[in-house]
């Protein structure tokens, strides 16, 4: 029989498939008013407000806080009366003239539409981002979560983004669907939402996830904005391979990744940091990324019906 290649096994994990809650958010308890996002601290560390476009001066924003409270699923939207259950939600700022209004008002926002009569201009682009989510030792990772959302089409809307370097570079996942009114007019009804996260966050100790709102200042636009409660993620545990004598071998070598075992290997994918499949081949055990930029890639293959999953950085 040829001799086959690898002298020295190394730690890599295999995908073993028990599905397990790994990271909790609920935003805690209590009204909170005007509590803006970047405020709170829950058990997982610290959310973040960033800017991702133009904020007028009066540009809606995030709060946590139970003005939206966080109902139970097919339940209709309601404020603190009942409950003090809080959510992450989008509402509008403080307004002192020539009416006073009072910050967040729970998922309502402003819609705008008097800028140029009394300057009060409220176009919004913001994102809550989450602290970061320590993945290792998960894959195939799910997010779900409870929510509701309105407001115009695509103009006034939330959506799902994803940070795998600890929120230097953001993507986005899923442009929320509008949840159903229902009975519930004009509150809107709670809804279940889930999402699968991209194989970048598979044993990765830097994920973070961020909600993006934006609207302009047309003065269109219908109730609720946007809430999300009981955040969850999940995914497949993460064990050591016994490899023994099924040694496998994954490493960057200049543009190229090398793949080596005493067994025969099948090429699942490659992806980059965010996720998205790198079109290539495993071929003499070699997978050519010339094509492709310098940076971070996960290479996923399976041995002997084992999946593995490697991180390499390319040049």
């Amino acid at each position: 029989m040829k001799k086959i290649y690898l002298i020295l096994a190394i730690c890599t994990t295999a995908f073993v498939a028990n599905a397990q809650v790994f990271w909790t958010e609920d935003f805690g308890t209590g009204c909170n008013t005007g509590q803006l996002a970047s405020a709170y601290t829950g058990t997982n560390g610290a959310w973040t407000i960033a800017s991702t476009g133009t904020n007028d001066p009066f540009a809606n924003t995030f709060f946590v806080g139970a003005q939206e409270a966080g109902n139970a699923i097919g339940m209709c939207g309601t404020g603190c009366a009942g409950t003090v259950d809080a959510t992450l939600h989008v509402g509008n700022v403080a307004i002192t003239t020539p009416i006073v209004v009072a910050a967040d008002n729970g998922a309502a926002y402003n819609t705008g539409g008097v800028c140029a009569s009394f300057s009060i201009c409220v176009i919004t682009n913001r994102r809550a981002e989450s602290p970061i989510i320590n993945c290792t030792g998960k894959s195939s990772i799910t997010l779900s979560c409870g929510y509701i959302e309105n407001g115009q089409t695509t103009i006034d809307d939330a959506s799902l983004w994803y940070s795998a370097d600890g929120g230097t570079t953001w993507a986005l996942l899923d442009n929320m669907a509008k949840t159903l009114f229902g009975s519930c007019s004009p509150q809107g009804m709670w809804t279940a939402y889930s999402f699968a996260l991209p194989a970048s966050a598979n044993n990765n100790p830097t994920v973070k996830i961020g909600f993006n709102w934006t609207n302009n200042d047309d003065g269109v636009g219908t109730d609720p904005s946007f809430a999300v409660d009981d955040i969850i993620l999940s995914g497949l545990s993460v064990g050591i391979a016994d490899v023994g004598s099924e040694s496998l071998e994954v490493f960057a070598t200049g543009s190229n990744v090398v793949v080596k075992s005493i067994d025969a290997v099948q090429l699942q994918g490659v992806y980059n940091v965010l996720g998205r499949t790198i079109t290539c081949s495993l071929e003499n055990n070699t997978i050519n990324l010339e094509s492709q930029p310098a940076g971070v890639y996960f290479v996923r293959v399976i041995v002997k019906g084992q999946t593995y999953t490697k991180k390499v950085f390319i040049k």
